[in-house]
Order: C-alpha cells, then sequence, then structure tokens
C-alpha cells in the first residue's frame, strides 16, 4: 500500500496574532532602511572630505611651487653669457692683523745712573739729539769712576793672558798610520774641518777594509787581495753577515778608495770592493791658516808627531772673553760721557715716542731696576703679522709684493713686502710679516688686511667660476642655451687652470671669443662639487683677485642676459 504525501500547509495562525506579525515584518523593513540611509550618508562625507583635502592639498602645492619660483627664480636664477677672455688671473694668502712700528730705538740707562724728569710724552715728535730726560749728574759721575777701574782690572788680566794663543802645531794624540790628508797649504783650518770633518784620517788598528757580497766564505779564512796595480796582499775574512763579508787587510801600503778583488786560496775570484779605513781617527783643529803639511800619506805616526803647521792662529777663548769684556765697557763709557756732556739722554734718531716709563707710578725700588725707559720710532715702515694656512706657507717667499689697505686711514692700496717668513709653528699657525712704508694718521695697533700674490697667469683664457661645473671625470661648461625649451647645450669638456673667486682659468676647451652660459649660484647648494677641484691650486677663502679685459671682473664684471630661468631638466649643476 502507498502512503500519501501530505503537503506542506501552513499552520494556521490564531486568529488573534495576525497582526502583530504584520507589525513586526514593517518595524524591521524600516530599521533596514535607516540603516542602508545612515552608511549611504557617512560614505558622502568621507568622499567629501577627501575631495575637500585633495583640493586643499592641491592648492597648497600650487601655492608653494609659486612661492619657490619666485623666491629662487627671477634674479637668481638668470641666465647668464659671457665671452672666453684672456686677461691675468692670480691665487693670493690674504690675512690681516694688527699694525706694528719697525726700526725702533729704545733708550736704556746705564746701570747706576739715576732718572730724575723725563721730557717727552706718548707721540711727541722728536729730532736726533733732542733731549729726552734729565738725571742726576751725580751719580753718572760714580758709575764712571767704577767703570773705569773695572777697564783697569781687564786690563791686567788681558796683558797676563796675551801670549795665550792657540798652537802653531797641530800633533797626535795617538800612535797610527796616516790613510788621508785633507789640509793643505794656505787653507783654513776651519774649510778643512767644515768640507771634510778632519785635517787627516788615521788608522789605528793596521788594517783597511772591504765588504764583497758572497756565500764562498766564511769567518777566520784566509784570502787573497789583489790591489789595483796588481800587488797580492793577504787578507783575513772578519766577519760573515748574511751574504756580506768583511775582508781585512794590512794598512802599510793599500789606499783609501782603493778598488781591489778578493780571491779565496784556490784561486776562486769572489768579489771586488774598495777599501776604507777598518778603524778611523780624524786629526781635528779650530783656528789659523795651514802653512805647512808635515805628516805624508802612509806615514807611521806616534804620539807627539807634528802633522800640520799653522800660522795666523787666533788667541784662546778666554783670552777673547776678556777683550769683548772690555769692549762693551768701553761702549758704557762713552755712553756715559755723552750723558755728563748733554745733561741728560739724548735722541739717536729722528721720530715720535713711542713708549715712556711713568716714573711717578713706580716705587723707589723698582725705579732702580728700570733700564729701558723710552722707545722711539723712526716713523718711516711699519709691519703686519699675518696667519698663514700650512696649505700656503710654502708658496710664501721672502720679497714678495703685498697689497695693503689700512681702511681707517685710506681707502688707497698700499704696497708692502713678505720680510720675515715663520715656518717653526709645529701647531700649524704659521706667520708672515709684510714691511711697508708709513703714511701719515698711521698708528700701531691698527687692523690692516693683506694680500699677498703667490701665483699669477698673464695672457690666460678665462671664463667666471659659476660657468665651470664638475663631475666625477673632470670639468665642462654649457656653450649654447635655448630660450624657447629653457635648456642648455652645447656641453664642453674643458681643463681649468687656477682659479679665485671670481674667475677661473681654462687650459684647454675654449677659445677667446667662445660664449658659455650659465647661472649664478645663489641656491644652499651652489655648483655641486666645485669647491675642491683636486688639481686646482689653492681653491679656497685666501683667494682673491683675477681680471678680465672689459671691466671690473673683481665684482663680476659686466654680464649679458641670456634668456629666461631653465626648467629643471636644463638647468646646469653636477650633471653626469
Amino acid at each position: 500500500m502507498f502512503k500519501k504525501k501530505q503537503a506542506n500547509v501552513p499552520e494556521k495562525v490564531p486568529n488573534g496574532m495576525a497582526p502583530l506579525q504584520s507589525r513586526d515584518d514593517a518595524l524591521f523593513e524600516t530599521l533596514n532602511r535607516n540603516k542602508k540611509a545612515k552608511k549611504r550618508k557617512l560614505i558622502r562625507t568621507v568622499v567629501t572630505i577627501v575631495v575637500v583635502l585633495a583640493v586643499i592639498l592641491v592648492a597648497a602645492v600650487v601655492i608653494l611651487r609659486r612661492q619657490v619660483r619666485e623666491q629662487f627664480g627671477g634674479e637668481a636664477q638668470e641666465v647668464l653669457s659671457e665671452q672666453a677672455q684672456r686677461g691675468t688671473i692670480s691665487t693670493v694668502v690674504s690675512g690681516s692683523g694688527m699694525l706694528l712700528n719697525v726700526d725702533t730705538e729704545t733708550i736704556s740707562i746705564p746701570a747706576g745712573v739715576e732718572v730724575t724728569d723725563i721730557l717727552v710724552a706718548y707721540g711727541d715728535a722728536v729730532a736726533e739729539g733732542d733731549l729726552l730726560a734729565v738725571v742726576d749728574m751725580a751719580t753718572v759721575r760714580t758709575a764712571m769712576s767704577e767703570l773705569q777701574e773695572e777697564i783697569e782690572n781687564l786690563d791686567d788680566q788681558i796683558t797676563d793672558a796675551e801670549g795665550d794663543t792657540v798652537s802653531s802645531y797641530v800633533t797626535s794624540g795617538v800612535p797610527g798610520r796616516v790613510k788621508i790628508i785633507y789640509g793643505e797649504a794656505d787653507m783654513l783650518v776651519e774649510d778643512a774641518m767644515v768640507d771634510h770633518g778632519g785635517l787627516a784620517a788615521i788608522s789605528l788598528d793596521g788594517y783597511m777594509a772591504v765588504q764583497i757580497e758572497t756565500d764562498a766564505l766564511k769567518e777566520g779564512e784566509s784570502v787573497t787581495v789583489i790591489l789595483s796595480d796588481g800587488e797580492e796582499e793577504e787578507g783575513t775574512v772578519k766577519s760573515v753577515v748574511g751574504k756580506i763579508a768583511t775582508i781585512l787587510v794590512t794598512d802599510n801600503g793599500p789606499e783609501y778608495d782603493e778598488e781591489v778583488t778578493v780571491k779565496t786560496e784556490d784561486g776562486a775570484e769572489v768579489g771586488s770592493g774598495k777599501l776604507y779605513i777598518h778603524n778611523p781617527l780624524m786629526v781635528t783643529g779650530y783656528a789659523g791658516t795651514i802653512k805647512t803639511v808635515n805628516a805624508t800619506v802612509n806615514q807611521q805616526i806616534y804620539v807627539g808627531t807634528t802633522l800640520f803647521t799653522l800660522t795666523d792662529t787666533s788667541s784662546t777663548a778666554s783670552y777673547d772673553a776678556l777683550l769683548r769684556s772690555r769692549s762693551e765697557k768701553e761702549e758704557t763709557l762713552l755712553e756715559l760721557l755723552k750723558i755728563q756732556r748733554y745733561g741728560g739722554m739724548v735722541s739717536p734718531i729722528s721720530g715720535s715716542i713711542y713708549s715712556v716709563v711713568d716714573l711717578d707710578e713706580e716705587t723707589e725700588e723698582e725705579t732702580e731696576e728700570i733700564t729701558d725707559i723710552i722707545t722711539i720710532s723712526a716713523d718711516v715702515s711699519m709691519s703686519v703679522t699675518i696667519s698663514v694656512d700650512e696649505g700656503d706657507i710654502l708658496s710664501l717667499e721672502l720679497g714678495q709684493e703685498a697689497d695693503v689697505n689700512v681702511s681707517s686711514v685710506s681707502e688707497d692700496t698700499l704696497k708692502g713686502t713678505v720680510t720675515e717668513i715663520d715656518k717653526t709653528d709645529s701647531s700649524g699657525a704659521y706667520t708672515a710679516v709684510v714691511t711697508l712704508d708709513k703714511v701719515e694718521g698711521m698708528i700701531p695697533g691698527m687692523t690692516a688686511s693683506v694680500d699677498v700674490r703667490i701665483e699669477g697667469v698673464d695672457d690666460a683664457i678665462i671664463i667666471p667660476v659659476e660657468a665651470l661645473h664638475q663631475t666625477s671625470t673632470g670639468y665642462y661648461v654649457y656653450t649654447s642655451y635655448d630660450e624657447e625649451t629653457e635648456e642648455f647645450g652645447g656641453r664642453v669638456d674643458v681643463i681649468p687652470g687656477i682659479s679665485n673667486s671670481n674667475f677661473v682659468e681654462i687650459k684647454s676647451g675654449l677659445s677667446e671669443g667662445d660664449t658659455v652660459y650659465y647661472t649664478e649660484e645663489q641656491n644652499p647648494f651652489g655648483n655641486m662639487g666645485f669647491g675642491n677641484m683636486g688639481a686646482m691650486p689653492n681653491m679656497g677663502g685666501n683667494q682673491s683677485g683675477g681680471q678680465m679685459p672689459g671691466g671690473d671682473r673683481n665684482n663680476g664684471g659686466s654680464r649679458n642676459n641670456g634668456g629666461g630661468m631653465p626648467s629643471g631638466g636644463g638647468m646646469p649643476g653636477n650633471r653626469g
């Protein structure tokens, strides 16, 4: 039997439940619609905000670009052109310092003399012979009396030491054999000493020696030494160090610096070399002229053997010291006599007073110790000392010309000369002194700026330094510019020479009259890489100068406008 399938028939809802079901369905549908509406509103809000931010961002970029263009464009990025021209360019060492007086004279008071009054003050003009200070004449006479007594005592000592002179004979202090004689008749002893280190050389141990390179000899082995004239002498191997053998041979006969050959006992030649004194001693002296040479080469000598006879021998050191002391006291006595004649201290030169000791501010004890009371400037020259970088100190030479500017006195450039160079400072703070003529208004302590030309080239091809660009492999310039595309072109490789802050020499790549295009480097980066040009000498802050024809090229000269600001792709810079 088959069962009958029942159809799905909805359950019957009780009569009271149908309206409730309808209300629930309507509520759910309303909630869904509200939820979807809120979601769409949120999306619209987010999209609106994004659009607004994008607009603001675009506007900010546009404004920023305009500001950048206004700040870095215009005059700073103006394209310039300049023809390569012939002119003079130079590099200089620059520095500054304070002016100091040159050729000053110091007035000193002799010991024992008392100054009662100083008649001059700082800045006073004085002439030679003017009275500068008054002294107590009683102290002058006392000082002269004491000084005269000291001179008389020295005279007695000089008389006793008058015959105390250097010996007229040079003798041997040790036994040995004369192998070298440097001194000759009529030669100064000091010349022989400076040129050769001695008057003669003596062999002390009886041997000459020669060194040869060989591995065929052993220490203590007997050998044959063949002299340059073919004679043979018996030799002995003193030592062998590595492959260097030292052979000794008698000093009686063989000559210094003679070429010899060494053979083994079986006649095999093992090497050759020049003879030297195995154990030498130099004969020395310090004064006089050689009259005769008493020794001969190869002579056997003993203690006391006369080797040289001298003339014009000087006095001993103690005798010379006595003479110097007496001379100094003579000068002091003469100074005291002048003070007595003129009634005080007088000026030895014409000039102006540079410094004066104020005796009123010194105590009595301190005044007695004062010796230098007045300094006088000749008012002829002044000097300025400048610091020099270690990279430039070797380029300076005495006598080099310098341009000196003293702005507090004049705008004119004064000429000076390098008179001193100090290369001894281990810290690297080297200095140079430049001396110049003193002009009216100059006083010590004023600041002066100095430029010393250390290198220059005349008739050189010169272009503005901004027109030169650098890569990792060399240097180049642009020789054309397209105003429509705002791009540089015509790149030409060049070889630069010396440079300063304004111009650079072009050794190769450009000819006179060629035009180069460039922009003035006024941005923070400049012409990247050009600041250190490697082989180019003296690139840096210590440089100035340089001149091209047709204008004051130290200030940039007259430049032509070559068009508007180039585009980013055509801007010159450190482009590979």
